[in-house]
């Protein structure tokens, strides 16, 4: 198993000059590890917390999945992943982090559900504040990482680039180069649910079909981060 995390975060730079970064060499230096990164059968499914107790699985679709986009992740060499990446500390496969997946579902949540009992079944489920801990752990819902279970023949991540408008779009412009999470690629949303206002099962339904009708991850508004079933 190779840990894609510090592949990314601790190897990816490691032999570089950076006295003059943009030079054949770095730039060569950089093809390898983006060739590591994307190499097919590097996916290693992370194994279940055994406190969770209600699983939702998605397929990523076209265009794939981004997460981790605000870590700094840049030089000046050409051809260098330069968005960052969310992955397990642990095992150094990408996620989405039980944070993020607990935030979007909070944000959605009121355009899913239909009772006149929304604030109280939110603060609920996910508490007054973010770091709400007026129940047990027991006693409340609890939100992991969302790991990739299946890769897409092979590949689990891939490169893309995307070109950003200037002010004049008659410049020639620059791409960025990133990493994501290949399309076709099957992603386990993990949770402990109770049953509470509503039944766990209630929970899991309205949570399957924000996350079908939202996406997550980073420029889903551009197409990034969907899912089907």
């Amino acid at each position: 198993m190779r840990n894609l995390h510090k592949v990314y975060f601790k190897d990816y730079y490691s032999g570089i000059d950076f006295s003059n970064a943009d030079t054949e060499n770095n730039r060569r230096i950089i093809a390898g590890r983006n060739s590591i990164l994307t190499q097919k059968g590097n996916l290693f499914v992370i194994p279940k917390n055994e406190l969770a107790n209600a699983m939702i699985q998605m397929t990523v679709d076209y265009p794939g999945l981004i997460t981790g986009t605000g870590i700094t992740h840049e030089t000046k060499i050409q051809g260098e992943f330069k968005l960052g990446m969310h992955f397990d500390y642990t095992y150094g496969m990408p996620v989405i982090y039980g944070s993020t997946v607990k935030g979007v579902l909070r944000s959605y949540f009121k355009e899913e559900y239909d009772g006149s009992d929304a604030d109280a079944v939110i603060a609920d489920i996910f508490g007054s504040t973010d770091k709400d801990s007026s129940k047990s752990i027991y006693d409340r819902d609890i939100f992991f990482d969302a790991v990739i279970t299946e890769d897409n023949d092979g590949e689990l991540l891939v490169s893309d680039a995307i070109t950003p408008h200037s002010d004049n779009p008659l410049k020639n412009p620059v791409p960025i180069n990133f990493v994501k999470v290949a399309p076709g690629c099957t992603v386990e949303f993990r949770f402990r649910l109770v049953n509470s206002i509503l039944k766990a099962t209630q929970k899991a339904e309205i949570f399957k079909q924000i996350l079908l009708n939202y996406g997550i991850g980073s420029k889903t508004n551009v197409g990034y981060g969907q899912f089907v079933v």
